[in-house]
């Protein structure tokens, strides 16, 4: 902007800053400079909090609860860099988003993305086998296991289809039902299905063999 438009603008729009000298002016900037590097400067730190997501990966790589996170591993980190580089150094720490919730909802969100990149690798090639084993867990409650066998790019991948609790008994009866459920949720053919296999038990096996005949049939 010209210099008369400069002044002019300041006279009728500042009237009361008119009076103020150069160096007024030159303080006030470098005032405002400041302000603006220190905003930068949390949303930058902000940033990494949120690159420090790949926590909830390695959580779930090592199989360990989802609470440990905010429980152990942040105190833990805490107190190291308390000790290595003082509480400026933790009060970045801090911002770092380890709740229990978040956490949670992280492994939620790769297990979802996981489960779609397989369902749309088995849909492309269509052919699948499947491994299926019920067993239970530290609370009692019985887990449906299912392995799944499928062409991917010319080669033969295996993978875990999905793990399904079986809310009320463990008959042959259930497993299937379970089974079907989520076979039709994914989009999966039963008539795809090129062989099964269970852990041998009567009651499991005899009803994966009535119903596979009913639905190639």
């Amino acid at each position: 902007m010209a210099p008369a438009k400069l002044k002019r603008h300041l006279t009728t729009k500042h009237p009361e800053l008119s009076g103020k000298k150069e160096q007024y002016f030159k303080r006030e900037l470098g005032f405002n400079k400041s302000q603006v590097s220190m905003f930068a400067k949390k949303f930058k730190l902000s940033d990494k909090g949120e690159e420090a997501r790949k926590m909830a990966e390695i959580v779930a790589r090592k199989m360990k609860p989802h609470t440990i996170a905010e429980t152990v591993i942040l105190p833990a980190c805490q107190e190291m860099v308390r000790i290595m580089f003082g509480e400026d150094a933790v009060s970045g720490l801090n911002k770092i988003p380890l709740s229990d919730n978040i956490i949670s909802r992280r492994i939620q969100d790769m297990s979802g993305d996981i489960e779609c990149n397989i369902k749309s690798k088995i849909l492309k090639h269509k052919l699948l086998a499947l491994q299926v084993d019920e067993s239970t867990d530290i609370t009692g409650k019985s887990q449906l296991l299912v392995f799944v066998r499928f062409i991917n790019d010319e080669a033969i991948v295996e993978d875990v289809l999905c793990c399904k609790e079986l809310r009320e008994t463990r008959k042959g009866q259930d497993v299937f039902d379970v089974l079907n459920s989520y076979l039709e949720y994914c989009g999966l053919n039963w008539k795809n299905c090129v062989g099964i296999c269970t852990d041998g038990l009567k009651a499991l096996s005899q009803s994966h063999k009535n119903k596979i005949q009913m639905f190639h049939s």
